[in-house]
């Protein structure tokens, strides 16, 4: 789980926000860009290995929290 350190104001009705959490690619270590998009949602995408993914975004301890649940079951 990565973390953005910075904090972030509350985003308006239909407003989106794009930050980039640098080494925040689990696959590569690249740089991530996540979209904040409206109630809650995102999604992330990584340039140098393409990865796409609608992470979990949630709010502790002053930072905002990226999580990718498990995609499957073994």
């Amino acid at each position: 789980m990565k973390a953005e350190r910075e904090p972030m104001e509350a985003a308006g009705a239909g407003e989106r926000r794009d930050i980039v959490l640098p080494g925040g690619c689990l696959l590569c270590d690249g740089d991530l860009e996540v979209r904040l998009g409206e109630r809650g949602h995102a999604a992330s995408f990584c340039p140098r290995c393409r990865w796409i993914s609608h992470p979990h975004m949630r709010r502790a301890d002053g930072a905002v929290q990226v999580i990718h649940p498990a995609g499957g079951l073994a």
